[in-house]
């Protein structure tokens, strides 16, 4: 993986381009994240505008994952609405694909999104989730054995896991924290982890990230202690391999912390040219 570090952008301030990179979709409004140069893997904001459908039978080369942020978009007659997630494999067949009233949907690619017309796709149906409610979904609020995380103590937070890759461990995730949730330990992981804020606020020792907060981060680096005034929801992925942490003890967050970010460029200059940095509520 050669994605830079990033951490963190609030992502209203990346340009929306037209079309995908592969020529997929030509006619929707992609807002990239992050991105792999080597294969093309990204992380992008997709806006598709009132009306959009594509009724051509197709599938994608790689991987597709999909979070709804706002309206709601149909996938082979499945309306996926809002915080709905789904996972569809390389070669998941699309016999139609639509939005009446529009979609702002979080997606992932794990290599250049090239669309092929296909009359009988194939998939491998151990990596499909066709369609989930995350709201509907039970959530864990116990230890996260599961994950790794050792003896951390998760209370205050809740966790909802929404694909768990059956070949390489790799996993995507919610995490949501209560009002005045913190914690006094700083984090490292051996694979890459990025996060995306949906809601909420949560301070970092590089700024308070806020809603459509976003960062890639690379194996190995720590961070942390956290903190969050109104509470927050994120979702989150490992890339690299199964999910694993180690903790170290530090002397507590920083509730007001300024944002220092890690940004390359042209992440640097649009939010400098933007000005944002933390907006606190306007009373």
């Amino acid at each position: 993986m050669t994605r830079p570090h990033i951490e963190f952008v609030q992502s209203q301030v990346i340009p929306f381009e037209l079309g995908l990179p592969g020529g997929a979709r030509p006619d929707i409004f992609c807002r990239t994240l992050s991105r792999d140069d080597e294969t093309g893997a990204a992380s992008t904001v997709l806006r598709y505008p009132a009306g959009w459908h594509e009724s051509q039978h197709f599938a994608l080369e790689v991987d597709e994952e999909i979070f709804v942020l706002d309206g709601s978009l149909t996938i082979n007659d499945h309306i996926y609405g809002k915080h709905f997630y789904g996972h569809l494999p390389q070669g998941y067949g699309r016999k139609n694909m639509s939005s009446f009233s529009g979609a702002v949907v979080l997606t992932f690619f794990s290599g250049l999104p090239v669309a092929h017309v296909i009359q009988n796709p194939e998939w491998d149906r151990r990596r499909v989730v066709e369609r989930l409610d995350t709201r509907a979904m039970p959530g864990t609020t116990g230890q996260r054995k599961h994950m790794k995380s050792g003896d951390w103590d998760p209370s205050g937070t809740v966790h909802k896991t929404l694909y768990v890759d059956p070949d390489t461990g790799e996993r995507t995730w919610l995490i949501g924290m209560m009002p005045y949730w913190w914690s006094n330990k700083a984090e490292v992981h051996p694979v890459a982890e990025e996060e995306f804020a949906i809601l909420g606020d949560i301070c970092f020792p590089l700024g308070v990230m806020r809603d459509g907060g976003y960062f890639w981060r690379p194996p190995g680096i720590q961070h942390g202690p956290f903190a969050t005034w109104g509470g927050a929801l994120h979702l989150c992925r490992c890339k690299g391999g199964p999910f694993a942490t180690e903790w170290v003890e530090t002397d507590g967050p920083d509730w007001t912390p300024p944002y220092t970010p890690i940004l390359p460029e042209p992440y640097a200059t649009w939010t400098k040219m933007a000005a944002v940095t933390n907006h606190e509520p306007n009373y």
